[in-house]
């Protein structure tokens, strides 16, 4: 089957994303087969290298652009992104800042099949790379569970376990956690699963594996490298990109109402904090955004090994292993 990707991508005045996309065209086996799908949020006095002429040229990528005045955050604009979805095969969820090893969709559905299971979301903080593509390729990351911050959301990390040529694992490594800015699974996420554009930013990546595992998905890290990440945002003139709070004095009103929702999907506002002072319209439409019937919250914070109420983390969650459900958890 020729397989078609959906490729969503959020970008917020970010002078990286036309080399993102040279790249992802020029690496890729069948660059027809991709589809892209772009939320570009930019400032008047952003240059024209960072605008939509600057793109390569591609048969199906649609943009949407927005000021970036009226931009409401990450999750609003993947939300955008994602409106462009047209019944492909598969979901590629990245940001706007990425590179790629050679013939990586090929790949990555080899790699995704490997897993053997039509339910398979795969998902990971990317390792880096230097401008303009220099990748970090010496060891291959999993996602494992970090600590309980102060608004009460659980933060993830990237461990970077295995040595690489040498120790790189046969199939892809069962995992809890998703990733943001890296997500593939089969396209029906998008209608199943929506993103959630009241979200801002903090709790996006724990409230979607929760409500990815209740609808039936299973989370899985890559067992071999195919994307990376440019973690100092910017490009090889030297420009850097802003970011939506540092352009947003109102910011933290978005962020409240998010936070309000994430713990309200979690079952965690007991551990939130006091200040947040919920309402009902926070989430007066959060049940088109809520958790799926396949599977129960508390069956994901036994297999993750994780406790919302208690913000407990036992230690296989810290090491990011995550071979069998986890016991000893609240019930």
């Amino acid at each position: 089957m020729k397989s078609t990707i959906f490729v969503q991508i959020a970008a917020y005045r970010d002078p990286d994303l036309p080399a993102t996309l040279n790249n992802l065209l020029e690496q890729a086996a069948h660059p027809d087969r991709l589809r892209f799908g772009i939320c570009l949020q930019l400032a008047e006095n952003d240059p024209m290298a960072w605008r939509e002429p600057a793109f390569p040229e591609h048969p199906h990528r649609q943009v949407k652009t927005f000021a970036a005045a009226e931009s409401r955050g990450a999750c609003w604009a993947r939300s955008k992104a994602q409106s462009f979805y047209d019944n492909e095969n598969f979901l590629l969820q990245i940001d706007s800042h990425m590179r790629s090893v050679k013939h990586w969709d090929e790949l990555l559905l080899q790699t995704w099949s490997s897993c053997n299971d039509p339910k398979a979301v795969l998902s990971v903080y990317p390792n880096g790379f230097q401008q303009p593509c220099q990748l970090q390729t010496s060891t291959l990351p999993v996602m494992a569970a970090k600590e309980f911050d102060n608004y009460g959301i659980i933060k993830f990390q990237g461990i970077s376990r295995y040595i690489l040529p040498e120790y790189q694992p046969k199939k892809p490594l069962p995992n809890a956690f998703i990733a943001g800015g890296f997500l593939f699974g089969p396209g029906e996420i998008v209608e199943r699963v929506p993103y959630d554009p009241s979200l801002y930013f903090y709790g996006e990546e724990i409230s979607m594996s929760v409500r990815l595992w209740t609808y039936g998905f299973n989370i899985y890290s890559p067992n071999q490298l195919l994307l990376f990440h440019l973690y100092k945002n910017g490009n090889s003139n030297g420009d850097k990109s802003a970011t939506h709070w540092s352009d947003h004095n109102d910011w933290f009103k978005l962020n409240r109402r998010s936070l309000v929702r994430v713990h309200t999907l979690l079952g965690s506002l007991s551990a939130a904090p006091t200040n947040l002072q919920p309402t009902m319209e926070d989430v007066d439409d959060l049940n088109n955004f809520w958790q799926g019937s396949d599977r129960t919250l508390q069956s994901y914070q036994n297999w993750a090994g994780i406790n919302f109420k208690s913000q407990s983390i036992t230690k296989n969650a810290l090491a990011g292993h995550f071979t069998k459900a986890t016991d000893g958890l609240s019930r």
